[in-house]
């Protein structure tokens, strides 16, 4: 709540007692209380307000249209791109890698990235279980 653990409460609460005489407490409470639920109110109040003009003025429809050619263009982006598995197991996105063996065929290209790839992989795995049969 606010930021404050149970103990700085507990702290807040006795130096209250301490500076506030006691028969004023339940009036300060009640306005505390008081201020909350107003400001509580007013929030709701102003959120749905920003809703309404939110709807009026399009916004969500504009934000669904947004999103969708965002996800469409990630998605044609996706296509394009071929997965490299490095001799560390990361793997990468590289764009365009027909460019960087023209020769190969798309079939061809294709079975010596998953070549390279199980190569990567099966080197991580094997080191890995080197590096646990070490320790």
């Amino acid at each position: 709540m606010f930021g404050l653990s149970f103990a700085e409460l507990i702290i807040v609460i006795l130096v209250a007692l301490i500076f506030i005489k006691p028969k004023d407490l339940p009036e300060i409470a009640h306005f505390i209380g008081k201020v909350f639920y107003r400001g509580k109110r007013l929030f709701e109040e102003v959120k749905q307000y920003l809703k309404g003009a939110e709807k009026d003025l399009g916004l969500d429809e504009l934000r669904h249209e947004l999103n969708r050619g965002i996800a469409e263009e990630k998605a044609k982006l996706e296509d394009e791109m071929t997965v490299i598995v490095d001799v560390y197991g990361n793997e990468h996105r590289v764009p365009n890698i027909e460019s960087l063996r023209p020769d190969l065929s798309p079939e061809e290209l294709s079975a010596e990235v998953e070549k390279s790839n199980q190569k990567n992989k099966s080197a991580v795995n094997s080191s890995s279980d080197q590096k646990s049969a070490q320790q």
